[in-house]
């Protein structure tokens, strides 16, 4: 089922940056083919995302 992409990641960003050194630089949800942003994630959404925690910058990304 679908879930609503905007929502989700406006939780995650919250989520995040409830620690006090995380920065959220950037989070976002794409299609894996076109990596244009989707409006819903489904299975086989990438997720992708840059947090900064202290002075180190993590970068990751991940199929769903």
């Amino acid at each position: 089922k679908p879930i609503p992409a905007e929502p989700l990641r406006n939780h995650l960003h919250r989520m995040i940056e409830s620690h006090p050194a995380a920065q959220v630089d950037y989070l976002a949800f794409f299609d894996p083919t076109t990596l244009q942003a989707v409006k819903q994630v489904r299975r086989g959404t990438r997720f992708a995302l840059a947090v900064k925690v202290g002075t180190t910058r993590l970068i990751d990304n991940a199929l769903l």
